[in-house]
Formats: C-alpha cells, sequence, structure tokens
C-alpha cells in the first residue's frame, strides 16, 4: 500500500490539504487507500524543518501499526509475512556483515558463507512488494555479479559488488520503509 502525492500546490491548496489531515488525526480515523483506519492515540512521528541554501524543506513522516483493523484471517496472514521477512532480513545483515569482514581481511569468501547469503537474498525477492520490484532487480544484479567475481577470484571486483550491494540496501530501506 503506497500513495504519493507530487505536485505543485499554491499555498491555500496545501494548507486546505495539511488542514484535512489534520481533521482526520484529530477524529481518529485516517482515509488512505479507500479505506478508513483507526489513529492511535500515540505514535511515532518525525518533522524536519530546514533551510539551506536559499530553500526550506519541509518533511514529515509518521507511522502506527494497522494490525487491529484488519479482519483476523488477514491479519494472521499478514503477521506471518512480517515475521518471516524480519527473520529473513536479520539473517541477510549477519551474513552480509560475515562477508564483509572476510574480504575486509584480504579474503574471498567461503562458498557455503556466499550461498546462504544468495539464498537468503533470492528468498527476500520472494516478500518484495511490487514497488520494490525495480529496486530489486537492481539488487539481485549486483548479487549475481558477486558471485561471478568470486567465481572469478577477483577480490577487487568482490568488494566492489558488497559496496553496491550496501548501497542498494540503503536506498532500498530509505525509499520503501
Amino acid at each position: 500500500m503506497k500513495s504519493k502525492i507530487k505536485k505543485e500546490f499554491n499555498r491555500l491548496e496545501l494548507a486546505d490539504h495539511l488542514e484535512k489531515i489534520a481533521r482526520q488525526l484529530r477524529s481518529g480515523t485516517f482515509d488512505a487507500e479507500g479505506r478508513q483506519w483507526s489513529v492511535p492515540e500515540t505514535f511515532e512521528a518525525g518533522i524536519k524543518l530546514k533551510e539551506k541554501k536559499g530553500r526550506i524543506e519541509t518533511k514529515l513522516k509518521w507511522r502506527w501499526s494497522t494490525l487491529a483493523d484488519y479482519e483476523p484471517s488477514a491479519r494472521e496472514e499478514v503477521t506471518r509475512w512480517q515475521e518471516s521477512f524480519k527473520i529473513i532480513k536479520k539473517r541477510l545483515a549477519k551474513e552480509f556483515k560475515a562477508l564483509q569482514s572476510v574480504v575486509q581481511n584480504g579474503n574471498l569468501p567461503h562458498e557455503e558463507a556466499l550461498s546462504a547469503f544468495i539464498k537468503d537474498s533470492e528468498r527476500m525477492a520472494d516478500f518484495a512488494e511490487p514497488e520494490w520490484q525495480e529496486a530489486m532487480l537492481e539488487y539481485l544484479d549486483h548479487l549475481a555479479n558477486l558471485k561471478r567475481a568470486v567465481e572469478r577470484q577477483q577480490l577487487d571486483d568482490v568488494e566492489h559488488e558488497l559496496r553496491d550491494l550496501r548501497t542498494r540496501w540503503v536506498a532500498c530501506h530509505r525509499e520503501f520503509k
């Protein structure tokens, strides 16, 4: 579920839009994706405001769990997905850190460690939401390059691909989290 509005507003249009959001937050129900969601009393939010080099930039971000608004069967499915996703994500992070450590010590990754990382990366791709597909394909391309570099015993290329994978990870987390 994702919705973005990016257009040029005049200041009154933007103020009206923000007031509409404020009314929804105050009422305790929020409209998104054609559905009403319950707004909890407290939730995580961030407001960033800065003036830099002659312009003002503001970012507003918040999040809360919507699981309570799901039907029980759908809630179970989402919970299972979240738990499986988190397990793979944590394992991938550990495996990646181990690969980096080996390479930073001037060695090529062991076949077993690389295979586990590739398998879990491919499993992560199975979890990819439609809006992640392009980023995931780029990630998988770097993964294939990493595998080839290890097979050819090209340590410099292995280091390069690990950096590229890390860059892709960071970008994905910024964009899709």
